[in-house]
């Protein structure tokens, strides 16, 4: 059972579903228990996954953790792998519910998509939380580690994603979406960042969620060429007021600000830009920066977290040191002159995805990881 108590709007969702979906062709029984409003849930069907609807999540709720370990029991469940802190915390709460002598009877997976925060060496609790963690990235596992979780009871199975998808794009989805979005004048570079941005107020000197601020500043600087920001994630209507004003703030004109709002589908989206920059320093991966690199476009990213697993500086693309704008803009600049480089970027960049990031390869390692917890047939 794969286990979401998010929107499906995540990056932690979506490579949910893709792991889920992989394992189901692979021959594995595959229930994908979600709230009743996830985006991911037709995909799930389409797909072929039995769905399990959960909205009440809280382990404090008697009730709905009854109801989840008695189907879980009923369904001969194996393994459940939750993917967000509530579906962790109720998961932890259903481990311990009060069902049978021999509990519930499955094993307990958490997958962590982020960084460990907080103070070193507090982090015991993790041992005991469930019977192993999965961390997307050596990062996020070293990360628990610092934190105290004892190394048996984490191991890394990288993200991926479904390659194909980000490659071969139909051609009128890339028309469609440069007709709208995408300027075509001769010179113009179309840059693009895709990720969250959720603030409802604007707070001076508090970072965003994905640092947009540091590419707002670096665009900024580059004062002698035509550029098209195209800003690809945020919907809600406040909360694009507040990143304008983000971009205002920084120097920014909103004349260079494209926004795309949420899409279901960003590969299309890909397939227009020029270049693709993720200035967050503390991504537990990074997998926009993987999708530009499967779509063919050259990449930059903050030199922390994840990203550093992806990029190697210099071969297929470019990292900087976190937070800063004139190096960020450098980094541009280099780009934007040298076309050879960009071209280099994007061939290494597919090169590395398929080699390290491909969904279908780390399906199989998640498959190994799950195989040893469970006793031998």
């Amino acid at each position: 059972m794969t286990l979401l108590s998010g929107t499906g709007m995540g990056g932690a969702d979506i490579l949910a579903l893709d792991f889920s979906i992989r394992l189901h062709k692979m021959g594995h029984h595959v229930i994908f228990c979600c709230p009743s409003d996830n985006a991911l849930i037709n995909t799930a069907k389409e797909a072929g996954l039995e769905i399990k609807l959960l909205d009440r999540q809280s382990a404090s709720d008697t009730g709905s953790l009854r109801e989840f370990v008695r189907y879980c029991v009923r369904e001969k469940i194996d393994i459940v792998n939750a993917h967000h802190s509530q579906g962790r915390h109720f998961l932890s709460a259903a481990s311990f519910f009060p069902f049978s002598f021999r509990g519930p009877g499955y094993k307990t997976v958490f997958t962590r998509h982020c960084l460990r925060g907080g103070v070193p060496f507090t982090g015991f609790f993790d041992n005991f939380a469930s019977d192993l963690s999965v961390a997307v990235s050596d990062a996020v596992r070293k990360s628990f580690l610092l934190g105290g979780m004892l190394p048996g009871k984490i191991v890394t199975v990288h993200g991926g994603i479904e390659i194909e998808k980000f490659e071969n794009v139909p051609a009128e989805k890339i028309e469609q979406v440069r007709e709208k979005y995408a300027k075509k004048s001769p010179g113009t570079f179309n840059i693009g960042i895709v990720g969250r941005f959720r603030e409802t107020r604007l707070k001076p000197g508090k970072p965003s969620i994905k640092r947009h601020e540091v590419l707002f500043r670096a665009l900024a600087n580059i004062r002698d060429r035509d550029l098209n920001l195209l800003v690809v994630g945020p919907s809600d209507p406040r909360s694009i007021g507040i990143m304008k004003e983000v971009a205002r703030a920084n120097g920014l004109d909103e004349s260079a600000l494209t926004v795309c709002g949420f899409q279901e589908d960003v590969s299309p989206f890909y397939k227009v830009m020029d270049i693709n920059v993720l200035p967050s320093p503390r991504e537990g991966l990074g997998l926009a920066v993987v999708e530009a690199m499967a779509a063919g476009v050259p990449v930059i990213g903050a030199n922390g977290g994840g990203i550093s697993e992806i990029i190697t500086d210099g071969v297929d693309g470019f990292l900087f040191r976190p937070g800063s704008s004139d190096e960020l803009a450098r980094k541009i600049k280099i780009l934007m002159d040298d076309a050879r480089l960009s071209a280099l970027f994007a061939q290494k960049g597919r090169q590395k995805v398929k080699v390290s990031f491909d969904i279908g390869k780390n399906s199989r390692r998640l498959e190994e990881v799950f195989y040893r917890m469970l006793p031998l047939a």
